[in-house]
């Protein structure tokens, strides 16, 4: 048997015997084969010690004979449809281990929220929605805050509306101070001088009061700005205007009011400067070089809109008065005027009351 002696590690051919050391396939160097690997040998057990009797093995138990097994119980007959028994309903005790599931959990989230760590929990979730609302409008009262202030700040800085405290804090709840001077004393000099009467009592003198005029007399002269500012109406409050205050110059005039715009819920200081001149002996025309209500310049179109409307209402008061003007001069300090001009001028008690000032946040 040539398969007993192994076969050559290079070529895998078979040697033909033990002690072949050259593979006659392939010339190779065969090495000797192992020795066969005999059984180890059979080792009896160890006798038992001397004098030690031998174990018998335990007794087994006989088994008793199985019982034979009992009749299966017949069930009922079904029957269709089922018919159902009413009966009391099931009452349930107080262990949340026998309540009904819900109730078994209502108690153990109240147990939990009033004494374990989970209760802990549970709160602070619930609580999420509150914080979220609270965190919410909290925000929202402070934006809304913060842009009123913006907006109380713009509007009495700007003074088209009157704040309290911050109108004051920015001068802005006063007419512009021109620094007119008032003397009485020239005004009854200039309409004694002319023969002009003031019947009334100085109080019926405003500019909400109706006025009476009768006679006329024949004026050419040169009245200050000082006596014309001690006209009472210019002095008496009104709903409206009130803080009248102007100059004369050459060529123009100026004029500053506190103002309450009707209508609207704007008020605050007004100035002015203009030029006025006769077109004719009854009519005259104005000519607006600034016009600033708080700290806004007026637009153009509402400077237009102003010069309309004070210019009809001048030449329907000069219609109404019956003055006539041959000359009208604007001059430092005062007014050039020849023409005719009422010589009895009454007026009837006011009838409005002073208003509160309109445009106050």
């Amino acid at each position: 048997m040539t398969m007993g002696f192994g076969f050559c590690a290079t070529c895998g051919a078979p040697r033909t015997a033990a002690d072949q050391k050259f593979c006659a396939t392939c010339g190779s160097t065969l090495t000797a084969p192992p020795p066969p690997v005999s059984a180890p040998p059979e080792v009896a057990p160890p006798p038992p010690y001397a004098g030690q009797p031998p174990v018998a093995p335990p007794p087994v138990a006989p088994q008793p004979a199985a019982a034979p097994p009992a009749a299966w119980p017949t069930p009922p007959a079904l029957q269709y449809p089922p018919t159902y028994v009413a009966g009391p309903p099931p009452s349930y005790t107080d262990s949340p281990s026998f309540a009904p599931p819900v109730a078994r959990a209502a108690t153990g989230v109240a147990t939990g929220v009033a004494t374990g760590a989970g209760g802990g929990i549970l709160h602070a979730i619930l609580l999420i929605p509150t914080a979220l609302v609270t965190h919410l409008l909290g925000r929202i009262l402070i934006t809304l805050g913060s842009i009123l202030l913006i907006v109380a700040l713009v509007v009495s800085y700007l003074g088209i509306a009157q704040v309290p405290v911050l109108s004051s804090a920015f001068g802005m709840d006063k007419a512009r101070d021109l620094h007119m001077v008032k003397d009485s004393a020239a005004l009854n000099a200039f309409t004694d001088k002319w023969g002009i009467e003031l019947p009334s009592p100085t109080a019926n003198y405003t500019l909400g009061s109706k006025h009476h005029y009768s006679g006329t007399v024949q004026v050419d002269d040169t009245i200050s700005e000082s006596a014309l500012a001690a006209l009472p109406e210019y002095s008496a409050p009104n709903s409206h205007i009130s803080q009248i205050q102007f100059r004369v110059h050459e060529g123009s005039m100026e004029l500053s009011a506190f103002v309450n715009v009707p209508g609207y819920p704007a008020s605050g200081p007004v100035y002015t400067r203009f030029s006025i001149s006769a077109t004719s002996s009854r009519t005259v025309a104005l000519d607006f070089s600034e016009l600033d209500f708080g700290r806004i310049g007026v637009p153009g179109n509402v400077v237009d809109t102003a010069k309309t409307t004070i210019e009809a209402y001048l030449n329907k008061k000069i219609i109404e008065t019956g003055v006539t003007i041959d000359t009208l001069e604007l001059h430092e300090g005062a007014i050039r005027f020849k023409g005719t001009w009422p010589k009895t001028i009454t007026a009837d008690p006011p009838k409005t009351t002073i208003a509160p000032r309109a445009g106050t946040y």
